[in-house]
């Protein structure tokens, strides 16, 4: 396994080292690498299905917001896959004996989109209950609060106090402990990753000057570039009475 300042120290002596102007930062270099590998490990769960990428937790815990919903806060960032397929399981202990086997094997909660849950309650097959609970996802802000949330269904009415949950997990720059853990990637995957870096910081550097904004006013250039315009149409029609007089 290769580790991040491995990685990213190597990434930045070989950019900084093909551009005698190139000036990039280690923690640059390091978000890059963060959103190549979520990148490539969505293309290996896609490739091989497995749960290689998969994170289980315990005893998350359950809460209740201002309009009495219950919701549980995800524990990390989670791969945003189609038809909530991020979100493996989530499950609780419906007997409190747990006769019945371990956690994971209880009740689950189905995964519903939130526009979904209204046609849920008109049918009492699909009604949420305690037998039947579902769940949906809230990625963005709720009254200017940043939320990445599962709101939990059919559990109104019981002392719900955790769940378990297991999720395709993401890489979240902001939660990286230590440079010296391993990137979470197949080792064949490595040099892919250093690959694509590669490909990006030498885009950045090549560039067009013309598509980068730099911040120079070009108002004065538009404007030599207009006269000269002008000066060269009145030289045109000046030639071509003279031509006419002849």
């Amino acid at each position: 396994m290769a580790t991040y300042r491995y990685v990213v120290y190597d990434l930045e002596k070989s950019l900084n080292s093909s551009f005698d102007d190139a000036d990039f930062t280690f923690n640059q270099i390091l978000y890059w690498v963060t959103v190549v590998a979520n990148r490539l490990r969505v293309q290996q769960n896609d490739l091989t299905n497995s749960d290689l990428f998969t994170s289980t937790f315990t005893s998350i815990q359950v809460h209740i917001d201002e309009m009495g919903r219950k919701y549980i806060d995800l524990p990390v960032q989670v791969m945003n896959l189609p038809n909530n397929a991020g979100i493996v399981y989530i499950t609780y202990n419906y007997e409190t004996c747990k006769c019945e086997g371990p956690m994971f094997a209880q009740r689950f909660f189905q995964g519903i989109h939130l526009g979904e849950v209204q046609h849920l309650y008109l049918d009492d097959y699909t009604k949420p209950s305690v037998k039947n609970p579902y769940f949906y996802r809230v990625g963005h802000k709720i009254n200017d609060i940043n939320v990445n949330r599962i709101y939990l269904l059919g559990v109104e009415c019981i002392d719900l106090i955790d769940i378990e949950i297991a999720v395709k997990a993401s890489i979240d720059p902001t939660n990286i402990c230590s440079l010296d853990d391993d990137i979470p990637l197949p080792d064949e995957r490595i040099q892919e990753l250093i690959n694509e870096v590669l490909k990006l910081g030498k885009y950045i550097m090549l560039m067009p000057s013309e598509i980068v904004n730099d911040g120079e006013d070009m108002s004065k250039v538009s404007n030599q570039y207009s006269a000269r315009g002008a000066t060269l149409s009145d030289i045109s029609q000046q030639q071509a009475i003279d031509q006419q007089a002849v």
